[in-house]
């Protein structure tokens, strides 16, 4: 009789490229749970072992996150497995230790520490939006999570997303600065990105993806280079560095308005 299920292991030669990884040390390595940013994530083990070097082994690594020493965008993780991707912030409050996930040029996504003012933002660049029940607008992010928008004073309440046959029932709070009020002269698209603090939580800023923003490559010959946004042309961006260059649109990542809203390795 033939296996059942998906395959529970994932040996090293056949990682993802964007993980830092000594490929031919063993044979197996953590397969991550699915989850947020689908297939560009690395397991939080694998971060604490292999990344930070906090752990020697899995046994440890588990140990600490046991513990509940370790907090991804806020939150305490204890899943070893948990998808970490870009953007994301890892916290380790006992140190005092914080890193943002980032590409290098490489295009392997590294441990980017930051300071403890930058540590609550989080840019969550918009993939899709669309309405929902009562006219409300539910927005959906490059990492698979998804916020329903409030007006000012709308008493926020539980709702069932469907998705794949199955019913999920969340339950979003957010807390909208006057400027930032659905209906009152503040619209979201596509491309553009939702500057986020997820202590409060609530929405502190908006920058859309148009002509002067700065944008951070995600993907592509030329990722993890920044610049300015010189000119959009149907799918593709040009954009003006150290030198003029272009990309597609779904590899630019914006960061800020004038300048960048996060620190980025070389600043």
């Amino acid at each position: 009789m033939g296996r059942k299920g998906p395959h529970r292991g994932l040996k090293r030669s056949k990682a993802p490229k964007h993980w830092k990884i000594a490929r031919k040390e063993n044979k197996w390595t953590i397969k991550p749970h699915p989850g947020p940013h689908n297939k560009e994530a690395i397991p939080l083990a694998f971060i604490l072992r292999d990344n930070l070097g906090y752990a020697h082994t899995l046994r440890e690594a588990k140990h600490i996150l046991n513990e509940r020493k370790v907090m991804i965008n806020g939150k305490v993780r204890t899943d070893f497995k948990f998808p970490v991707g870009i953007m994301d912030v890892v916290e380790i409050p006992l140190i005092s230790q914080f890193y943002r996930v980032l590409p290098n040029r490489k295009g392997i996504l590294i441990l980017h520490p930051i300071t403890d003012e930058e540590k609550h933002l989080r840019p969550l660049k918009i993939t899709g939006k669309c309405t929902v029940e009562r006219g409300r607008t539910q927005l959906h992010f490059h990492d698979g999570t998804t916020l329903l928008l409030h007006e000012k004073g709308e008493k926020p309440e539980k709702g069932k997303m469907k998705g794949k046959g199955k019913e999920k029932e969340k339950e979003v709070h957010i807390k909208l600065e006057e400027k930032m009020e659905i209906g009152k002269g503040m619209s979201y698209s596509t491309f553009g990105t939702v500057m986020y603090d997820f202590y409060s939580p609530r929405i502190t800023d908006y920058v859309p993806l148009s002509k002067g923003s700065v944008v951070l490559v995600t993907g592509g010959r030329n990722v993890s280079r920044t610049g300015k946004i010189a000119a959009i042309k149907d799918s593709m961006v040009e954009i003006s560095g150290e030198e003029l260059f272009r990309t597609l649109k779904d590899h630019v990542f914006v960061i800020g308005a004038e300048e960048s809203v996060i620190s980025l390795p070389g600043d």
